[in-house]
């Protein structure tokens, strides 16, 4: 009986360590499988992550591609004669919806020996171009540019003031 007290001791503390090392296996089974879960979460949510970066990264192309746009508009429409300083009559020879034709104009008679400038004004939302020659202190001035481009011409202009 005596060696069989040590072997039953022995066979208990077997089942006992077989046994937790079971309920340890489960746990860690477990503890795996919860940690798996929320690799799974963290791995959806860096896809949402890097979806919405994606999409900031895209509409971010497009905010520079429009002020790419708008910088080579503003670029080209700075091109054109810009109105000479002071204040006075001018006599505008065109309005027109087209900024290529304004600077067809404004080639045209400043070959003829005029200086013509050109300001924009915005209606309902349509930009309009106006091509006009010359700043003159008094309006007697100005309707003698407006005559002699009506004579050489035939084209029908009309005066208007300029302020800055």
């Amino acid at each position: 009986m005596n060696k069989i007290k040590p072997f039953l001791l022995i066979m208990v503390l077997a089942v006992l360590v077989v046994g937790c090392s079971k309920e340890k296996k489960d746990e860690a089974a477990k503890l795996q499988k919860e940690l798996m879960g929320d690799s799974t979460q963290v791995m959806d949510s860096l896809a949402e992550v890097q979806r919405v970066t994606d999409s900031i990264a895209t509409e971010q192309a497009e905010v520079d591609k429009l002020m790419l746009w708008q910088k080579q508009a503003e670029e080209a429409l700075y091109k054109m004669p810009k109105k000479p300083a002071g204040d006075g009559y001018t006599v505008q020879v065109a309005g027109c919806e087209n900024r290529d034709y304004a600077e067809h104009l404004v080639d045209i008679y400043t070959k003829r020996g005029y200086q013509p400038y050109v300001t924009t004004i915005t209606v309902e939302g349509q930009e309009y171009y106006r091509v006009r020659v010359g700043i003159f202190a008094s309006l007697s001035d100005a309707k003698a540019l407006q005559a002699e481009l009506n004579d050489k011409y035939s084209i029908d202009s009309w005066i208007d003031v300029t302020v800055k």
